[in-house]
């Protein structure tokens, strides 16, 4: 049952069930104890001799009346459809009590869902699903979020979201130092094919999270979340190739070949 509650809400609602099963049981057991004992008091004022229980002789009566074949014809109705007669047979007392059973169960059912609102409809309770499950989504990716790390991180420049976030993030950490295009400025072009400490999203993932203290750089891992720092390194290379204006001039290595990222089958340049 535990994998299928999913909050709070649900335990509480299965256990007040459970105890209204319990009750419901427990207060049947209690009126038919005080039946019984009713009845044995009249009987034995009348002087009547109450017979033990015999489940034989109760199915017998709740089974009902039947009619021998050779008796059918004094229960024959004038009714004929297409040679079929029919007869006037009364129905099994269990069957009437449960009819009357699935009545009663329709007036709660109806009071509960409908009236009262004790409990959501389909609909209602698909959506309640999907918003629990969309809340436990996002917080399994907020965990992984912070296991990212120069390793593991991916490659997602063709991910506008991912991307989007990193411009957001590229403009107000990165643009003092390397330019609002990335054109650079007291650091170096990020927009050209030439790497000071390489090209890869591992490469640059690594560069923003340590740093680079002996030119200046700070090192990003105090400040931004490693989701953080994963989107601004894919900002990074999806500006590749863009040849902002008064573009600072070529430092580092240029990239000799094209080099696959650990983490993606989608080639980058890497030095």
């Amino acid at each position: 049952m535990g994998q299928f509650i999913k909050s709070g809400d649900e335990l509480i609602q299965v256990l007040i069930l459970i105890v209204l099963i319990l009750t419901a049981i427990i207060l049947l057991v209690v009126v038919l104890n005080m039946y019984s004992v009713i009845n044995k008091i009249i009987a034995h004022k009348e002087g009547r001799v109450i017979e033990p229980f015999s489940f034989s002789k109760w199915w017998q009566k709740e089974a009902g009346t039947t009619i021998p074949v050779e008796k059918e014809e004094d229960i024959l109705l004038n009714h004929d459809y297409d040679g079929i007669r029919e007869l006037d047979n009364h129905l099994p007392p269990w069957w009437v009590k449960m009819f009357y059973a699935t009545i009663a169960f329709a007036v709660v059912y109806l009071g509960a869902y409908h009236v009262w609102n004790i409990t959501p409809l389909q609909e209602e309770e698909y959506q309640l699903a999907m918003d629990e499950a969309k809340k436990e989504v996002e917080l399994f990716q907020s965990k992984m979020a912070n296991t990212i790390d120069e390793k593991t991180v991916k490659l997602l420049v063709d991910d506008s979201k991912t991307v989007n976030s990193g411009k957001e993030i590229f403009t107000s950490k990165c643009a003092a130092c390397h330019g609002q295009t990335g054109e650079g400025g007291v650091g170096p072009n990020l927009t050209d094919e030439y790497w000071l400490h390489g090209g890869t999203i591992n490469d640059i993932f690594k560069t923003v999270k340590y740093g680079v203290p002996e030119k200046g750089m700070i090192a990003w891992q105090a400040t931004l979340k490693p989701n953080e720092i994963q989107s601004v390194s894919n900002y990074i290379l999806s500006i590749q190739g863009t040849n902002p204006p008064n573009a600072k001039a070529p430092q580092g290595e240029k990239s000799a070949a094209t080099a696959t990222d650990s983490t993606s089958a989608k080639p980058v340049a890497a030095l």
